[in-house]
């Protein structure tokens, strides 16, 4: 049994700046601030450290911070799906949702490891019509480290499964240099995808496993991950 573990933005989706509009909506009703939200950088980040970030430049401390992170993403989830709902620009990576149906159908266990707080992944997954291909997965509101998000990814497949899943059978599928970072850091395999907003060659520095520009060739993608 192999666990493939996917990033969300720029891998499997594309939802556009309307994420840091609705963000800033919610940062705004629970701080009382946007806290400079247009000029941060969501590219291989979790909310809970674009969070820590923007509102620790605004005086509050990290313990009032996280005192008021739940009502954030609570905040956060219905406002995002009320925008994306009329959303023009929301759009499918390339190859998806096909490679995901055809690892599916091979019995794999799709999981996800995305930056996103589950509210805000859940959310963006029902507009694409995605949910349903993962039963489990690690959220960016659960730890603000890529590499323990992924490692926790890992343990609930490994629970949901009723056995151990050793880590040369656990491949992460991302856009950005921190998949591939946490891939690395974690030791395991790494398919980065240049759909997103990086660079081929500033993710091809970072010697992942292998490198593709999307997930559209789905027979070659399907060999490697099923090899």
């Amino acid at each position: 049994m192999k666990i493939i573990l996917f990033d969300i933005d720029g891998t499997l989706l594309k939802a556009g700046g309307i994420v840091r509009e609705a963000m800033g909506d919610a940062l705004q009703k629970v701080f009382g601030t946007r806290g400079g939200i247009i000029d941060a950088s969501f590219i291989g980040a979790t909310d809970l450290g674009v969070v820590h970030e923007l509102m620790g430049r605004e005086g509050f401390s990290l313990e009032e911070i996280d005192a008021r992170f739940s009502a954030l993403i609570e905040t956060y989830g219905p406002i995002l799906a009320e925008k994306l709902a009329t959303w023009d620009n929301f759009r499918l990576c390339p190859g998806i949702p096909l490679i995901l149906e055809r690892l599916q159908e091979d019995a794999s266990m799709l999981g996800l490891v995305t930056g996103n707080c589950k509210p805000g992944a859940m959310v963006k997954l029902k507009r694409g019509g995605l949910t349903d291909y993962f039963t489990f997965g690690a959220y960016g509101d659960e730890s603000s480290d890529r590499t323990a998000i992924t490692r926790l990814a890992h343990e609930r497949g490994e629970n949901e499964a009723g056995y151990e899943i050793p880590r040369d059978q656990v491949i992460l599928v991302g856009d950005s240099p921190n998949d591939i970072k946490a891939a690395h850091e974690y030791g395991i395999r790494v398919l980065a995808v240049y759909s997103g907003w990086t660079p081929k060659q500033e993710l091809e520095e970072l010697k992942p496993t292998w490198l593709y520009p999307d997930l559209a060739d789905t027979e070659e993608i399907l060999g490697l991950l099923l090899s």
